[in-house]
């Protein structure tokens, strides 16, 4: 058993880990909202959904989530912003567990005409703990080229994924049509190149509708699925133990309340 003044500790630090995050979103906000009308765009999300699925498996052990989006785009096209969710990996035994996901992010968008626009990105995952027991705080840097509001294509790569010592890829591309001006179905393909950290690739995914209810509210039903693409053939390193299972068949429901 953990001592009480050990778990004591272990609380204040994720309490005082958690107050940071609401600090850097609370000050990003009142700092880019001061500057909105003049100079950019100001948006911000507030989500929960029934489950956390991530390019073929779930980064909450299928469990509701609660999570939250804000960010800031400049004229010029640069826009920045961050994302946090609560996470469970289902590493139970181990200590100071991750329980929250915190994704600040830069990029750079470029209108090319009136059909075509392309960006890039830059992310850093951070988490309030550890993942089976290691650190995996980690960089990965996107690439997106769209077509109007239909069409998105979506490449990215990490080059220390998981901190594990091994680059990942993925890669992605979704359809949308708008069925009318509050109701759009969607859809998702994507291959995650993780073997080397996961060990497994996985080709996922997803088809759903998503209905406006106002300007700020939206909900979405949709389905996910995925196969393991490929697996090592030597067993898993002993030091990490996440190899999480693939999202098999599964219905997530979520509801966003936008500003």
């Amino acid at each position: 058993m953990i001592p009480y003044c050990l778990r004591t500790k272990k609380i204040a630090l994720r309490l005082r880990w958690l107050s940071y995050q609401l600090l850097l979103l609370l000050s990003l906000y009142y700092s880019t909202n001061c500057f909105a009308e003049l100079n950019g765009k100001l948006g911000g999300s507030f989500t929960g959904a029934t489950d956390y699925i991530w390019r073929g498996y779930s980064k909450s052990d299928g469990k509701p989530v609660i999570q939250a989006n804000i960010d800031y785009e400049f004229k010029s096209g640069i826009y920045l912003g961050s994302f946090a969710s609560t996470v469970n990996f289902s590493d139970h035994g181990f200590e100071n567990r991750s329980t929250t996901e915190f994704r600040p992010y830069l990029g750079f968008a470029y209108q090319l005409s009136d059909d075509w626009r392309f960006n890039t990105a830059w992310t850093r995952y951070l988490y309030d703990g550890k993942i089976f027991g290691q650190v995996v705080d980690y960089n990965e840097f996107y690439f997106y080229s769209h077509f109007r509001d239909l069409l998105t294509v979506n490449l990215n790569f990490s080059e220390n994924s998981y901190q594990q010592n091994h680059v990942s890829f993925n890669s992605e591309i979704t359809g949308r049509y708008p069925i009318t001006d509050s109701i759009e179905i969607s859809s998702t393909l994507g291959y995650n190149n993780q073997r080397k950290i996961l060990y497994y690739d996985y080709l996922y995914w997803t088809s759903g509708i998503t209905v406006h209810l106002s300007r700020n509210i939206g909900i979405d039903v949709r389905y996910y699925g995925g196969v393991y693409a490929s697996t090592k053939k030597e067993e898993p390193l002993p030091h990490w133990q996440f190899h999480p299972h693939v999202v098999d068949n599964r219905i997530v429901f979520s509801m966003t309340v936008g500003f």
